[in-house]
């Protein structure tokens, strides 16, 4: 128990570290301000009204997959049906919705450029985490 508690500890922080140093770096070379950890800040109304329908789509996507992957007895050849996929699948939906508001928004791309790196960045860590053994006992 300690050593699961201590393994997502070591994670957390590896996670916090390397964001921390992606966002200095990148507000510094794009010239952009910071965003903070986890942000979802609107650009404007319409990238609202979009986030918020991916948002409830994504909800109903995870309790209909949730609900046919418990009714066809947990098994593994519905693999779009886990939740980590879903989640994953509208996290990048999401913020290249985002990124195509700012180009629309703004007459300046450095801020959809940053939003598609962090984008990238934030995959490339979960990738890492998920496809490793580290995180397993």
């Amino acid at each position: 128990m300690t050593t699961l508690f201590l393994k997502v500890l070591f994670i957390i922080a590896m996670y916090t570290i390397s964001v921390t140093l992606f966002h200095r770096i990148a507000s510094k070379r794009l010239g952009v301000k910071k965003r903070t950890f986890f942000s979802s800040d609107t650009v404007n109304e319409e990238h609202e009204r979009g986030d918020k329908i991916l948002r409830y789509l994504t909800l109903v996507i995870l309790a209909g997959g949730f609900i046919l992957y418990v009714v066809n007895d947990f098994d593994s050849e519905y693999w779009f049906f886990q939740p980590y996929f879903i989640v994953a699948f509208f996290f990048i939906v999401r913020n290249l919705w985002k990124a195509l508001v700012e180009v629309k928004a703004f007459s300046d791309n450095r801020e959809s450029i940053y939003t598609l790196m962090e984008t990238g960045i934030n995959l490339l860590l979960f990738a890492a985490l998920f496809t490793s053994g580290f995180w397993l006992f």
